[in-house]
């Protein structure tokens, strides 16, 4: 049976109130670890948050720790997340553009480990997308040296995606279940697609405001059935896509209220088909149907758990875990979607 997020008592009272003004907003300082708040149920749960290495420990030798703690060896924090990509399978790869590295958190081997070396002694400079496919190959995309790299899975650099002149400024990329990688060219106001070898596909889009259109669009997501889901950002929407480029809706506008933008960065798509946005500038999630229509949102300004600040990318994976890339607050938080009944 399928468990979608339903438009809550609160949320339809958002459609009309200004961000802030409804009542599962919770003050300022109070830490909130379900929304919605009472009498609506639950639908959404706080399970955690990444701020360090340390949150994932290594497999080391006795011998190894003692040496850390003689030399006083410290966890490698987040600095500067951006985008955020779990596999479901107990990896959490996040994006830094202060540490200028992706972390990859492995909670089943207790290992945390790097990606960062490029060919020779060149290094990724500004890291701003992850993806990662089912043969564990790592995409990231480097939005200063304007490239798409791709690493095996012990971090070891494979090759480049595209050539020169595919796009003017990359930013977030996603792949789709038949292993296309879409980019998005937030410099050339379009997107661009990549067959599973690498191989160029397609480019859609130009700059505007009309449907297809983009005014520098930052981020991108991909949903199991290959619908493509673009921040379109400076237009202040999201746009939906057949996998063949094809405009499918758009919902969203410029506003001070929930179910408007003002930054949307962000995007990502659950099992139910609803659609996560991240504001960057109201430091809220916000979730909206097929249809566009506001069900709920997460957060509020602040730096409590379950309150962003500035925050940039989301992914969701296969088991619901929503995973947000809380920039300024120098963490990823972790929030777990609720079935009926469950809390």
């Amino acid at each position: 049976m399928r468990h979608g997020i339903r438009l809550t008592a609160c949320a339809a009272l958002m459609l009309m109130a200004v961000a802030g003004g409804c009542a599962t907003v919770s003050p300022p300082g109070a830490e909130q670890r379900f929304w919605p708040l009472p009498p609506d149920p639950p639908r959404i749960e706080f399970v955690g948050q990444l701020t360090s290495s340390a949150d994932v420990p290594k497999k080391t030798s006795f011998f190894r720790r003692l040496i850390g703690r003689i030399s006083g060896e410290s966890p490698i924090p987040i600095i500067r997340p951006s985008a955020v990509f779990s596999d479901g399978r107990g990896r959490v790869y996040v994006t830094d553009l202060g540490q200028q590295v992706v972390h990859i958190f492995d909670s089943q081997q207790n290992q945390y480990r790097q990606i960062f070396r490029l060919a020779g002694t060149a290094r990724l400079i500004s890291p701003v997308g992850v993806a990662v496919d089912d043969q564990d190959r790592v995409y990231v995309s480097d939005s200063i040296l304007n490239d798409i790299f791709v690493f095996d899975a012990s971090g070891r650099l494979l090759g480049r995606i595209g050539q020169p002149g595919d796009y003017e400024r990359v930013a977030g990329i996603a792949l789709s279940p038949d292993g296309r990688l879409y980019a998005a060219d937030a410099g050339g106001h379009k997107l661009v697609v990549y067959g599973p070898n690498g191989e160029k596909l397609m480019a859609f889009g130009q700059r505007g405001g009309g449907p297809g259109e983009f005014n520098f669009p930052s981020q991108v997501a991909v949903d199991q059935r290959g619908t493509v889901y673009v921040s379109d950002s400076l237009n202040f929407r999201v746009q939906l896509f057949a996998a063949d480029g094809k405009f499918l809706q758009t919902f969203g506008q410029l506003g001070t209220r929930l179910g408007s933008f003002s930054k949307p960065k962000g995007v990502a798509v659950d099992t139910n088909g609803d659609i996560f946005v991240v504001d960057g500038l109201y430091d809220v999630v916000q979730i909206f149907n097929q249809q566009g229509q506001l069900l709920m949102h997460v957060g509020g300004g602040g730096s409590d758990i379950g309150r962003f600040w500035l925050p940039t990318g989301i992914a969701i994976d296969q088991q619901n875990r929503i995973y947000v890339a809380d920039t300024h607050n120098q963490r990823v938080q972790i929030f777990q979607l609720l079935s009926v009944g469950e809390e």
